[in-house]
């Protein structure tokens, strides 16, 4: 750890030491003051039990606090009335989402209709309550009408986009926590014992902390990996979210080199570096440059649109003309217009986790004959788990009928994994269909026989990609085009699922890495796929 950061976590540590021993010392002189500011504890609380919920629990949530100013909002009502109430609100604006998703408008002014409909629903109860003296309805103005208004168009959007189960579990899952913090929140002995006791305070930044830094997998998360646990006979090697941002995000990935591997940014690299990737035609970041994309959709037989900093495949549009030249995509046409409102909804964030983005037109890949009769359409992608220039682990991901011709395994794509020794394909796992399959639904084909010929050229490219990165620790995704391996993407925060296709745990692998790197830190690329392969033949062992 560096000086300044030494320095720095030593300061604040001395200032909430003294802060928490002056708070003791004076506490007779400020307990009738704490006694009546019971809502700031409230939220102290439950942020707590929110966060051991989804990093201890691993309960998904839409927003990390948001769901404990909605129960805040509901403390008064009560918890039936009080859900009952909030579902009602959040019905509304769900509703208006979706009716203005299909309108395309951008998302600021999607947001502020949605944000206004919703405020006048809360008017009118309020309204009726006040007239015909329902001390309920009258309530309803304590709710968060701006949150609830931003998790009803989230909801619709991942809806839209990828499908109705995982949003649902999501929206499932905010609701629980709800509940939970609401019953924290009115526990009014334990709210005014924290209250009165700075101890506590201190605890409850430590217990943070140590759950921060202590916890490896979450409890879905022996849920999720039990493929793994069923062929290995132990969780030991499993990688969770928590270890992963902790220990190979956090530490091997620099976050002021985030914006740089941006795609848009990132390609530019890779093209002047001479690493293959899909030819880039345009790059909108404002909507002066709309002639531009007008210009490639004139121009282009075929071409896709995607986000620079989307994720889950969210926003990106396969365009192909028919024999008439129109622009057909997802199955209908579309016009230059509606083409561009979804250029527009890229640029306002709507696929990304800013606030604002850049959209990438770009060539479409025509597909190896390595992959020929293994997928029903779209375009397949590999993703490669690269550390510090060695390969650690691969699959393939299949699209099917199910996915929409999409390569992700939430919409019911196939996914597999593939060796790094030689790049044979292993474990076929359909997520949602009973995991493992043999055989594609759509062709039929038998998914074991799959091995990819130039295996090696492909890790090369990927190990390449991942040091123009200058990242350490990247998944990249790679599609085979009929000329050869290009790079889409490189993923600062590489999913885990590709544990279940490989039926390995990525911790046993990177640490096996790790144990080694003193001695082969400096070894060229070519010389660190060598030893990933010879590794990956020997087990890892």
């Amino acid at each position: 750890m560096k000086a300044k950061e030494l320095f720095l976590h030593g300061f604040v540590t001395v200032l909430i030491i003294t802060m928490i021993v002056w708070s003791r010392l004076n506490m007779p002189f400020f307990q009738p003051i704490l006694e009546g500011s019971q809502l700031f504890f409230q939220l102290i609380v439950a942020g707590t039990v929110i966060a051991i919920l989804r990093n201890v629990v691993g309960i998904k949530t839409f927003g990390v606090f948001g769901p404990a100013i909605v129960a805040l909002g509901i403390v008064r009502p009560g918890l039936f009335y009080g859900l009952v109430l909030y579902i009602d609100i959040f019905l509304v604006a769900m509703v208006v989402s979706l009716l203005l998703h299909k309108v395309n408008l951008s998302s600021s002014h999607r947001m502020a209709i949605i944000l206004t409909v919703t405020a006048m629903t809360i008017t009118v109860l309020e309204l009726i309550g006040e007239t015909f003296h329902i001390t309920l309805i009258q309530l309803t103005i304590f709710f968060p009408v701006l949150i609830t208004s931003w998790l009803a168009d989230r909801y619709v959007m991942q809806v839209t986009e990828v499908d109705w189960i995982e949003p649902s579990k999501k929206l499932g899952g905010t609701i629980i926590v709800i509940a939970i913090s609401f019953a924290i929140m009115t526990w009014s002995p334990f709210i005014r014992f924290v209250s009165l006791n700075p101890e506590i305070w201190g605890f409850i930044i430590l217990l943070n902390i140590v759950i921060a830094l202590k916890v490896n997998l979450r409890l879905m998360e022996y849920v999720r990996f039990r493929p793994l646990f069923k062929e290995t006979g132990s969780y030991k090697g499993a990688m969770g979210l928590g270890r992963r941002n902790r220990d190979y995000v956090g530490r091997y990935n620099p976050r002021n080199l985030f914006p740089h591997i941006r795609k848009d940014r990132i390609k530019r690299t890779l093209h002047q570096l001479d690493i293959p990737t899909p030819e880039t035609y345009c790059i909108v970041t404002t909507k002066k440059e709309l002639p531009c994309a007008e210009a490639v959709m004139a121009s282009q037989k075929d071409f896709v649109i995607k986000p620079a900093s989307g994720y889950g495949g969210e926003g990106i549009l396969v365009v192909k003309k028919d024999a008439k030249g129109n622009m057909i995509s997802k199955g209908k046409k579309w016009s230059v217009t509606q083409v561009n409102r979804h250029i527009t909804k890229i640029m306002d964030g709507q696929y990304s986790s800013e606030w604002t983005d850049v959209a990438l037109l770009e060539q479409l890949v025509v597909t190896h004959k390595d992959l020929e009769g293994y997928y029903s359409d779209g375009v397949p992608d590999i993703r490669v788990i690269i550390f510090e220039g060695f390969p650690v682990m691969s699959m393939i991901r299949l699209p099917t009928k199910e996915s929409g011709g999409a390569a992700n395994m939430h919409k019911g794509a196939i996914g597999m994994g593939l060796r790094i020794s030689d790049g044979k394909a292993m474990n076929p796992f359909w997520r949602g269909h009973g995991g493992n399959v043999t055989k594609h639904p759509d062709t039929g084909v038998d998914l074991t026989t799959l091995k990819l010929s130039d295996w090696k050229g492909l890790l090369e490219v990927a190990s390449k990609a991942q040091a123009a990165s200058r990242l350490g620790y990247v998944g990249v995704d790679i599609v085979l085009d009929r000329s050869g391996p290009m790079v889409l993407e490189v993923n600062k925060r590489p999913g885990l699922e590709i544990q279940n296709t490989n039926l390995a745990g990525l911790l046993q692998r990177v640490k096996y890495i790790e144990d080694r790197m003193m001695d082969v830190q400096f070894l060229p690329l070519k010389e660190k796929i060598k030893l990933s392969i010879d590794w990956d033949r020997r087990g890892w062992k």
